[in-house]
């Protein structure tokens, strides 16, 4: 039989890494961000349990802050941050949920 040794390690964190230290914000929380707002027109919505799927699919988009899907007009109108996302990535998150996303002109 073996015996396995644990050995517990006592790290030090530097004061420059404390509670105290600065906490870097994600250019999505950037102060001053300009967020883009884009409807989207969506196919293949029949039921009612479909925009909860299609708004968990585009707000899983890196850089999208918020998310409504209107079952009635088939309608999904999502706030994004430019400079992580587009209009194209948003759509494609739909379309492969099963939910074809295009934007309305």
């Amino acid at each position: 039989m073996r015996k396995i040794t644990l050995v517990a390690l006592s790290l030090t964190i530097p004061s420059a890494l404390s509670a105290s230290a600065a906490i870097a914000v994600s250019p999505v929380n950037a102060p001053g961000a300009r967020l883009h707002s884009v409807t989207f027109a969506i196919a293949n919505m029949p039921c009612p349990t479909c925009p909860i799927t299609d708004k968990t699919a585009m707000s899983g988009v890196h850089g999208v802050q918020s998310v409504k899907v209107d079952l009635g007009s088939k309608t999904a109108t999502v706030a994004f941050d430019p400079r992580v996302t587009n209009a194209g990535a948003i759509a494609a998150a739909s379309t492969n949920a099963g939910y074809p996303a295009k934007p309305k002109s």
